[in-house]
């Protein structure tokens, strides 16, 4: 009970308990330094400007994912590896935004195919145009690291994640 727990070793804070089912669950909060738009395009230049100044995936969207990034990739779990991570957040998730987008004007079909999940090419046929695909890397890997293995920015992400400690936990 917060609020003033009783312990043996007397009355405990609401800021002690809130440190103790911290510490205990291994979920980490706090503030993140600033991440803007620039940061991710210094990392990732493929995602900056054209020579015409248009941006490959739209600034509204980028900014959304640096958003995402912020409220899910957090200093105090990434530390020294922080800047990193969300470039690697935002690339993923910029990655799979290009894959699913389809040109203004398009068919139904173009533009359900545009977000249909990739997967590997496993065999082709010109003459009889037959392509066979395997989606099994993504429907094995659903339990623990889904989508981020669609693109290399979230397999690298999920490889740091799993360095720098488990995600949180339900402490009952």
């Amino acid at each position: 009970m917060l609020g003033g727990t009783i312990s043996p070793y007397g009355q405990n804070t609401d800021a002690e308990v809130a440190q103790i089912v911290s510490t205990a669950s291994n979920v980490l909060s706090g503030t993140n330094p600033s991440f803007a738009l620039n940061d991710f395009i210094a990392m990732y230049p493929q995602y900056g400007p054209n020579s015409d100044g248009d941006y490959l995936v739209p600034i509204l969207i980028l900014q959304m994912y640096i958003d995402l990034a912020n409220a899910c990739v957090k200093q105090i779990r990434y530390r020294s590896y922080w800047a990193l991570c969300m470039g690697f957040f935002i690339a993923h998730f910029a990655t799979l935004y290009l894959q699913g987008i389809a040109s203004p004007g398009s068919t139904a079909a173009q533009v359900i195919d545009a977000g249909r999940a990739q997967g590997l090419t496993t065999s082709e046929s010109v003459d009889g145009v037959s392509v066979s695909t395997d989606y099994s890397i993504i429907a094995s890997s659903l339990g623990s690291w889904a989508a981020w293995n669609l693109t290399s920015y979230g397999q690298q992400f999920a490889t740091m994640a799993r360095m720098v400690g488990k995600g949180g936990m339900m402490v009952r």
